[in-house]
């Protein structure tokens, strides 16, 4: 079940570190917000956040506090960006989206704080020894994840309507579908990590695997979002050429 699960990670981490490189190249040239916070987002809670995480569940924090508190804040930071870049791209005007993306920001910070309260004291705990952190935390990239995945699965409706008319690319259009897919992937592992800790299950057998499952649709929604192979835009480009225009 280890090996399940270090490879779910391992796919997640090295397509999210080139996904990262590509992003970053792309507002090296155009110096764009989105592209920054889309990079740093997957920079900071992916790429290196995920495997300081799974270190931190087998390193007790009063043994290594530095750890536990870099796991926290580069999750922080990492959801912090994909809450500004949903914003951002998708309710940049919104008053509504403007506080929802605050007070999220909020309990996030408020979170690595509070965590980091805990680990000034003598015998500091786990993360997942705090159940109020774990909620806090917990709601907060869920409300990230679920938000972006609304808006994207919401967009990509209105990309169809143009894909009919020839005003955009099915590639563009089947992007943000599986940017909305991964997002959802990744809220459904957050509810299954929670509730397992909340039930004392955590790291158990099914969990492991649920999670891993969830893990490998996300990694795989996002490498054929921004690397999809020559057959797979082929095979769109044949499903797009098939479907009735109206």
């Amino acid at each position: 079940m280890e090996i399940i699960a270090g490879l779910s990670v391992c796919s997640l981490v090295l397509t999210a570190l080139l996904v990262a490189i590509k992003t970053f190249a792309t507002w090296r040239r155009a110096r764009g917000l989105p592209e920054l916070l889309l990079g740093t987002m997957l920079v900071s809670a992916t790429v290196l956040g995920y495997p300081l995480a799974v270190a931190s569940s087998r390193i007790p924090p009063s043994e290594m506090w530095g750890l536990h508190l870099a796991s926290q804040a580069l999750f922080t930071l990492g959801y912090a960006c994909l809450l500004l870049f949903t914003f951002r791209v998708f309710r940049p005007d919104a008053l509504w989206a403007a506080c929802l993306a605050g007070f999220t920001l909020l309990a996030l910070v408020g979170g690595t704080l509070a965590y980091a309260i805990e680990l000034t004291g003598e015998n500091p705990r786990a993360p997942v020894e705090l159940i109020g952190l774990t909620l806090v935390n917990s709601a907060a990239i869920g409300i990230a994840y679920f938000w972006t995945a609304f808006e994207s699965l919401r967009y990509y409706q209105q990309l169809r309507l143009r894909l009919r008319l020839g005003l955009t690319e099915v590639v563009v259009a089947n992007r943000v579908l599986l940017w909305g897919l991964m997002s959802l992937a990744a809220g459904m592992a957050v509810i299954v990590s929670t509730a397992a800790i909340l039930a004392g299950s955590f790291m158990t057998a099914p969990i492991i695997l649920v999670s891993s499952a969830f893990g490998f649709v996300h990694a795989g929604c996002l490498f054929l979002a921004f690397h999809p192979p020559a057959w797979y835009r082929s095979w769109l480009e044949r499903s797009d050429a098939a479907e009735p225009a109206f």
